[in-house]
């Protein structure tokens, strides 16, 4: 099952928002990424963006190498969505 987020890159001086799909278990890591929310933080709000809103830094692993890509949220709330249709067994 895909989880919808909102990707933020970098064209030519401007911060472009787009919809991205991720595979939950293709996610390596999640990392607040405060010195990259800093340096877009201007020109976010101009986008549109919340000013409390955080920018994280996603590694998804494609099979043969990591991409790294900016996420809109806190690592928390894109912990929550990754996990939130995930069915665990209860062992004990």
């Amino acid at each position: 099952m895909l989880v919808e987020f909102t990707k933020v890159d970098m064209v030519e001086g401007q911060p472009k928002i787009n919809r991205v799909w991720v595979n939950p278990t293709h996610v390596v890591s999640v990392v607040q990424d405060n010195l990259k929310y800093y340096e877009l933080k201007e020109t976010l709000i101009k986008a549109g963006v919340h000013e409390q809103l955080h920018i994280s830094e996603m590694k998804l692993f494609d099979g043969s190498s990591t991409n790294s890509i900016l996420i809109l949220g806190a690592p928390s709330t894109i912990r929550e969505k990754l996990t939130k249709n995930k069915k665990q067994v209860l062992r004990g």
